[in-house]
């Protein structure tokens, strides 16, 4: 019954971010039916991107460890020095890693079904035209794992109705929405974490 596949995510609970997965288990509260599934796939998608994420700290963490530690200034290119010294650690830490590390192809899909309603008819028009206010384009980023989001570029404001319906990210992670594209920003960093195209249609 569907009462097992809230067990189910609730024990899954202790293994990541109670932020992340606070949203994963809303949706499936609010989906709840008579069906017989045991599980309910499209909330487990969302579990594992919150355990994505939880990985994607990990490393981060022991990053931030390995950097030398700042002073509190207000000396810009100290600032700058700290930020790029970290995003080397973090690029250093995962090397390896690939597009769709986080933005596997089922949270791709599952991400697409999120954001679709807040962008059909009158009100998706609204939320395009936010996109495009204050858009870089597309040619300024470059769409590829651990790169440096361009100083002096500008950081587009993803409209609130699109982030209510997303996973929420820690306070180290956020979405930007270049063009059609989605981004996942390390906001010390200043680095691209992961990335998923045509995301906005």
């Amino acid at each position: 019954m569907r009462a097992n596949s809230l067990v189910v995510l609730s024990m899954a609970a202790a293994l990541v971010a109670p932020s992340l997965l606070g949203h994963a288990l809303a949706q499936e509260q609010g989906k709840a039916s008579q069906s017989d599934q045991k599980v309910n796939p499209e909330a487990l998608v969302l579990v594992d991107f919150a355990k994505r994420i939880e990985k994607y700290l990990d490393v981060r963490k022991q990053a931030v460890k390995d950097a030398p530690s700042l002073k509190e200034t207000s000396d810009a290119s100290q600032i700058q020095a700290a930020e790029d010294t970290l995003a080397q650690a973090i690029r250093t830490a995962r090397a390896t890693a690939q597009p769709g590390d986080i933005f596997t192809p089922e949270i791709r899909n599952r991400f697409r079904h999120l954001l679709y309603p807040e962008l059909k008819g009158e009100a998706g028009k609204n939320a395009k035209e936010i996109l495009k206010d204050d858009a870089p384009p597309t040619t300024a980023v470059a769409f590829k794992i651990n790169a440096k989001y361009p100083d002096g570029t500008p950081l587009p404001t993803v409209p609130a109705a699109l982030l209510a319906n997303l996973p929420t990210l820690p306070k180290e992670l956020e979405y930007r929405i270049i063009g059609t594209h989605l981004i996942l920003r390390d906001t010390r960093a200043n680095i691209i974490v992961d990335y998923m195209r045509d995301v906005i249609r």
